[in-house]
Parts: structure tokens; C-alpha cells; sequence
């Protein structure tokens, strides 16, 4: 009982939420996903742009170093052209695809005051090394979940999945953002492991049909540029589609003594 009065102290400074008595349903949470992307896809585009077009450009030089391997004539002039920018490229690599993701979940929490790409970015151009700090936490977290078997490993990664919007909407950072999602989560962990496993089959089976074409159409599967294109329009919906399974987790436990 001492444990969650803290709790509650700790998170009654929270902006109030709509009551809910349960989590609704999957068909209700596409609806809605759906909604917001279609009224903010071209913030959520111009956000994902940079990240794509950077991976694209990481994958069209693999598969190019890749074919060169095989032919030794072409290989030094690509590497006498890429050495001396790539430690700047992969510098920025690492920080646009870093950066990114949190200017697309500001994009999203903010979606009723319409921010857009520029306003996005700056926002979490702050969040950069919290959500650097929380992804190395939970990816550690997951790692040995599954190094003890399969069952730790999915049970970690459904407390946790919520870590990083807790970051972004409620400003908790570290260990603080895995307790809070953990929190959330608790009582409803196979309802939300239902609605991952979802959008999870769901993207399998997207990559599944891209790579598919991408066979049929002969690309080399060191550049494949469907797959890459790919990111530009199903994460944001992935993205959207989590952050509103994190708004219903928290009005439904603002709605519950806990």
C-alpha cells in the first residue's frame, strides 16, 4: 500500500485525463490511429524524410561496396570517395535517426496544437540523449529477459514498450519512464500484448508483400529500397497507434484507485 501512495503522489501532478472504464476495443484504437494520420501525414512525412532518404543512402553504398567486392577495379575509387566523409555521415546518421523518432512522437502528442515538422524537431531535439538513455535500458532489459528464456523476454518488452512516450508526455526520464510504463501496463498486460501482436503481424506481413516485389523486380537485397520507402509510411502509424494504447492505459488508470 506504501508503494502505490508514492505511486500516486508521484503522478497526481499529471494534466487531468478522461475518464475510461476499460480499455477500448482494436477496432476502436485503428479508427482513431487512423484519424490522426490522415490529418497529420504530411508533419508525420516530413519528420520520417530525413531518416529514410538517410538509410537509403546507407543501404544504395552497402550494396555498392558489396558489388565492388567482387570487382576490385571499382573498389578503391569508392572508398578513395566515402572514407573521408564517412565518420561525418555516420555521425549524422546516428543523430537525425535518434532524433527523429522523438520529433514524431512530439508530433503526435501535440496533435491537437497542430505543431509541425520544424516544431517537432525542436522539441526533441532535448529528448535526444533521455530517449538514447532509455532505449540502451530497455534494450539491456530485453537482452536478458530472453537470454533466461523467451517468455522474460516478451513479458519485458510489453512493460516497457511504453517507456519512451512516457518520456515524451510526461517528461520522465531513466528508470523513472520504465517504472511508469511497467505501471501502466500492470492489469492489462495481455490486452496491450494483444494489440502489439496486432500491428506487429500487421508489418510482417507488409514486409513480407515488399520484399516479394522486391524479388520480382530483381533489387539486390543489399538495396532494398522498397523496404527502406517502406519506414516512411508505417512507422508513423505504428507510432501513432502506441501512443494512443499509452493515452487509454493512462485514462483508465487515472480512472481507477490504484
Amino acid at each position: 500500500m506504501k508503494n502505490k501512495s508514492i505511486e500516486n503522489q508521484q503522478f497526481s501532478s499529471l494534466p487531468p485525463q478522461p475518464e475510461i472504464s476499460s480499455l477500448p476495443g482494436i477496432g476502436d484504437l485503428f479508427s482513431r490511429t487512423w484519424q490522426i494520420y490522415k490529418e497529420r501525414i504530411w508533419v508525420f512525412l516530413g519528420i520520417m524524410i530525413l531518416p529514410v532518404f538517410i538509410n537509403l543512402g546507407i543501404a544504395l553504398f552497402s550494396g555498392g561496396l558489396f558489388i565492388s567486392v567482387s570487382e576490385p577495379e571499382r573498389l578503391s575509387p569508392l572508398l578513395t570517395i566515402w572514407l573521408p566523409v564517412m565518420p561525418i555521415f555516420v555521425l549524422t546518421a546516428i543523430i537525425i535517426n535518434l532524433w527523429a523518432p522523438v520529433a514524431l512522437l512530439y508530433a503526435t502528442k501535440e496533435r491537437e496544437e497542430k505543431i509541425r515538422i520544424k516544431e517537432s524537431f525542436v522539441r526533441g531535439w532535448h529528448k535526444i540523449i533521455s530517449y538514447s538513455w532509455i532505449s540502451f535500458l530497455m534494450g539491456i532489459i530485453i537482452f536478458f529477459g530472453f537470454l533466461l528464456f523467451i517468455i522474460p523476454g516478451i513479458i519485458f518488452i510489453i512493460w516497457f514498450s511504453l517507456a519512451t512516450y512516457v518520456l515524451v508526455a510526461e517528461d520522465l526520464t531513466g528508470t523513472k519512464a520504465l517504472s511508469r510504463s511497467k505501471q501502466l501496463v500492470s492489469g492489462n498486460w495481455w490486452k496491450v500484448f494483444w494489440r502489439f501482436s496486432v500491428i506487429t503481424i500487421i508489418a510482417i506481413v507488409i514486409s513480407l508483400i515488399i520484399n516479394f516485389i522486391s524479388r520480382l523486380a530483381g533489387i539486390p537485397r543489399e538495396i532494398d529500397i522498397f523496404s527502406v520507402i517502406i519506414l516512411l509510411f508505417f512507422v508513423p502509424f505504428a507510432v501513432t497507434y502506441t501512443f494512443l494504447i499509452y493515452e487509454d492505459l493512462r485514462k483508465l488508470k487515472e480512472s481507477v484507485p490504484i
